[in-house]
């Protein structure tokens, strides 16, 4: 599971170092919870943590999972957005909106993942959400991470930011927000006794998450003439490319470009698209968005080559 491990102590009870202190500050201030952290540190279980006490004490919660590879809701390669009700915990969490990123990495794809964390944060504000709380992805260590965190903050004007951290590591992120009067910063250290994934075992995990998503689907035909594709890889279209779109994995989206669900194309014709999906009312879909990824067989992803 993305970031969930069973946690010994005081862990399991929700009472980490600093996390009842934690409820309280976003209880007294209310909005944006941006939560940062390296691959491993307790990211999600924190999340979880907080969505359960701020509505225990009354507050409208939703959680977005902001986490393309390793996602704590929806499929991989998406962010998703839900809206809390009642006790929560991982299998209890429905995807109410999804933005299609179309990789398992912000590496390359920064913009898609800043707008979309801006504009489910947006629908969850605007269905009532006074606490938005944000799980992001480990990636933290670079000039790429730093700008892509700075502007995910400001985007969302984040009143509370949380820091897991082993020892300075996200000190450069959180430095520009230091005695911000609009920002509040939260320094929490995680549990030592958190395991590392390896390579290997996040790959296992996508293809789970992929195979689970995939397994009722069934092959729907879309007509080109009534949807517009988005590539930006700029792959090439027309007669006799048709190979260069098979197993691609695509966002089928709605008139507002927020994702009703997923494809994986099977063959692109001159006037007919055909792909796997499970999603129902194929005639919502007004924009196909083309991913950077492919789902083999097994449903293992591996980066396209840009055409």
């Amino acid at each position: 599971m993305a970031d969930i491990q069973v946690l010994p102590g005081l862990y399991q009870n929700g009472t980490g170092p600093g996390w009842k202190e934690l409820v309280d500050g976003i209880n007294g201030l209310k909005g944006v919870v941006v939560i940062l952290g390296a691959p491993d540190t307790g990211k999600t279980t924190l999340a979880l943590y907080l969505s359960r006490e701020l509505q225990l004490r009354g507050c409208n919660v939703a959680m977005v999972s902001a986490d393309m590879g390793q996602c704590a809701f929806g499929p991989p390669a998406t962010l998703g957005m839900s809206v809390l009700k009642g006790p929560t915990s991982l299998k209890d969490l429905k995807v109410h909106s999804m933005y299609f990123i179309g990789s398992t990495s912000p590496v390359g794809h920064l913009l898609q993942t800043t707008v979309g964390l801006k504009r489910l944060v947006e629908k969850a504000q605007g269905g009532g959400a006074e606490v938005v709380i944000i799980d992001t992805s480990g990636f933290v260590e670079g000039g790429a991470a730093w700008e892509l965190k700075f502007q995910k903050i400001e985007l969302v004007n984040a009143r509370h930011i949380v820091a897991l951290q082993r020892g300075q590591e996200l000190e450069g992120i959180l430095s520009p927000h230091e005695d911000r009067k609009c920002r509040t910063l939260h320094r929490l250290k995680i549990y030592e006794g958190l395991r590392l994934k390896s390579y290997e075992q996040r790959r296992d995990y996508r293809k789970q998450k992929f195979s689970e998503y995939f397994q009722k689907a069934m092959t729907k035909g879309i007509p080109l003439g009534a949807v517009r594709l988005i590539n930006p890889l700029n792959i090439l279209t027309g007669e006799g490319c048709e190979g260069l779109y098979k197993r691609l994995l695509v966002g089928l989206n709605d008139d507002e470009n927020f994702t009703l669900g997923l494809g994986v194309i099977e063959d692109m014709g001159l006037k007919e698209l055909r792909l796997l999906t499970p999603i129902e009312g194929i005639e919502r879909v007004k924009l196909v968005r083309l991913g950077a990824i492919r789902l083999d067989e097994n449903w293992y992803d591996s980066r396209v080559k840009q055409g």
